[in-house]
């Protein structure tokens, strides 16, 4: 296992190993920790495919591949994301829990923000980057 994505498997298990261990107090204060179990997982491998599609374009020698890369990155999540709330609010029949929704708002930018971070590492060591 490559050493870049050790840090989002880790916090994949770790969001879902708290998700598990604190499912009676997130019930009892209206999340449904369901959802946020299947958000940790769409967004993970989200981020994931993400972050392969990033890196294939930032071995390119053309700076465009890897900007290509990020725009259908951002394009994939968004629509998914998108797919994936309303599919959520569907099943729920429109009684959506906002601090389920809150939260997996917060897995994803958490989870940006580690593929940036470990993206931009990368590139620092890459010469003209």
């Amino acid at each position: 296992m490559k050493k870049k994505y050790v840090s989002l498997i880790v916090l994949f298990v770790l969001i879902n190993a708290m998700l598990v261990i604190f499912k009676p107090f997130l019930q009892l204060n209206g999340f449904e920790t369901r959802f946020l179990i299947v958000a940790n997982a769409v967004v993970f491998l989200l981020s994931l495919s993400g972050f392969f599609i990033q890196m294939k374009g930032l071995r390119s020698p053309n700076i465009n591949v890897f900007i290509r890369g990020v725009y259908s990155s951002l394009l994939l999540k968004m629509v998914i994301i998108m797919v994936a709330v309303i599919v959520y609010i569907f099943v729920t029949g429109g009684k959506v829990s906002k601090p389920t929704l809150f939260t997996a708002m917060a897995l994803y930018f958490v989870y940006t923000s580690i593929e940036v971070t470990q993206l931009m590492k990368i590139a620092r060591r890459k010469p003209n980057a």
